[in-house]
């Protein structure tokens, strides 16, 4: 009979091993250590790993042969939204927030049954309205409860494209006291987004310590809106030498009412206007007063009825033309006239339905910085604009950009041609005259007066941005002080 190999010596070994436990098999020594390992794995696989693999086994058995990624192995959490119009969500949520598509289930006429998409690496689940599965939207419920937070590096750039995408700005951007810069946008399908930027981290106690400061300082205030009634955020406030003459000029030509008039503490008048939904303040000299201080003419866009009947109105009561009525690339039919006090007025009828472009006032001020990206970005900075719209013309000037501030708008075109360079005044009311005045001096503005409590009711400081134009910084206390 031949010689074993070592191999067939081995398979002999463990069969005996296997089937009488307990007794060693004989073997060449050199076998010895092989052996012996086969004894230490002769009760594997364990009865626990058995089980655990048949359910698994089972499991797999009824998965597709693919494996699709968007199945979770892990417990996770996602928000699932219903829209009037899906489709629509989904390609607004792509242009605003830069949300990418992973899937989408669609019946033959298009209504989402169910898709998916990831904002700033989350993913949210969405469908159509299907009311007799629950899915109701904010538009059939007449709004939502939720809001969804998203962090963002740069909120300020983030907000801009939503904006722009066709959002609407319900919170500015602001510093909060937990370490965030955030504001709210709302999307046209009913549903408020908080958009933050962590800029500084910090403890849960002084969080805590930040919010009772915070909620002390407000019970000890107790304060009204902070924008005084019949205001807006923005007033621009026009200072020229015959401050009664030009009441009387915007009286004649658009129907301006005078709604208040002192003397203010230069010596000078103080008169509040109003044109339409909007306010002016309009200070300086007056033929019965001594005062003589500087003129701060400004330009102003100003929406009317008729924009022939009111440019001749205009001439007949001094002004001179800057250009004469025409119709729009843009829409609308547009004139700009320049007073007997050096303002400059650009009347405008738009068309449609009303003659006012929805979201701006009647009056809107007109700036013309010579640049028109670093004056944006200060405003951005010191008190959470936000650009809503920018057009260059190919030779890179800026003719017409337009930044929402609070409830109120402001427009520019950079200085160029006819269109000079005009630093303009604005009383600008925000929910905290302190910590703006603060921003503003944090993104470059000098001081003109810090903040104080005036008689008149308000608290106000002022400053001067890095590009000429005056802010008085005020929020409204409520009532005037004894």
């Amino acid at each position: 009979m031949p010689n074993r190999t070592g191999f067939e010596q081995l398979d002999q070994a463990v069969q005996e091993m296997l089937a009488r436990p307990g007794k060693k098999p004989r073997v060449d020594p050199s076998l010895t250590p092989l052996l012996r390992i086969a004894e230490d794995l002769r009760h594997l696989p364990r009865a626990g790993f058995k089980v655990r693999l048949k359910k698994e086994i089972l499991r797999r058995s009824f998965m597709p042969s693919v494996a699709d990624p968007n199945v979770a192995t892990t417990t996770s959490m996602a928000i699932y939204l219903a829209f009037h119009n899906a489709a629509a969500a989904i390609d607004f949520y792509k242009r605003a927030f830069g949300a990418e598509e992973k899937m989408r289930l669609a019946d033959a006429g298009g209504k989402i049954g169910h898709a998916e998409i990831r904002i700033a690496g989350s993913t949210i689940m969405l469908s159509d309205e299907f009311p007799n599965y629950g899915a109701i939207s904010p538009k059939t419920l007449g709004g939502s409860p939720a809001k969804i937070h998203l962090y963002v590096p740069d909120v300020e750039a983030f907000t801009r494209r939503a904006v722009s995408a066709g959002a609407i700005v319900v919170r500015p951007i602001e510093d909060q006291f937990y370490g965030d810069r955030s504001g709210q946008v709302a999307d046209p399908f009913g549903y408020t987004w908080i958009v933050s930027t962590r800029t500084q981290d910090m403890s849960e106690q002084e969080i805590q310590r930040r919010f009772d400061e915070m909620a002390a300082t407000e019970r000890k205030s107790k304060r009204a809106n902070p924008i005084r009634e019949g205001f807006h955020t923005v007033t621009p406030y026009i200072v020229v030498q015959d401050a009664s003459g030009l009441i009387d000029f915007i009286s004649q030509v658009f129907g301006a009412e005078q709604t208040f008039r002192s003397t203010g503490s230069a010596g000078g008048v103080h008169a509040e206007v109003r044109i339409g939904d909007s306010m002016l303040m309009i200070g300086g000299g007056s033929p019965e007063l001594s005062w003589r201080g500087d003129s701060q003419p400004t330009a102003l866009h100003i929406y009317v009825e008729d924009t022939d009947s009111t440019y001749q109105r205009a001439l007949a009561a001094g002004g001179t033309s800057i250009s004469p009525p025409t119709d729009q690339p843009y829409g609308g039919r547009g004139a700009s006239v320049k007073d007997g006090f050096g303002n400059h007025w650009y009347i405008a009828t738009a068309k449609g339905a009303h003659f006012q472009l929805e979201g701006l006032g009647t009056v809107t001020p007109y700036l013309h910085p010579l640049r028109a990206e670093p004056f944006i970005r200060f405003l951005e900075r010191a008190f959470g604009a936000v650009e809503l719209e920018k057009y260059a013309s190919p030779d890179g000037v800026v003719q017409h950009a337009k930044v929402r501030l609070g409830d109120s708008a402001l427009e520019m075109g950079e200085a160029h041609g006819p269109y000079s360079l005009m630093p303009t005044m604005f009383y600008l009311y925000v929910p905290d005259a302190d910590a703006t005045y603060q921003h503003a001096l944090a993104a470059g503005a000098t001081s003109l007066s810090a903040p104080a409590d005036q008689p008149y009711g308000d608290r106000n400081g002022a400053v001067k941005d890095p590009f000429g134009n005056s802010w008085y910084v005020a929020t409204h206390l409520g009532r005037p002080s004894q």
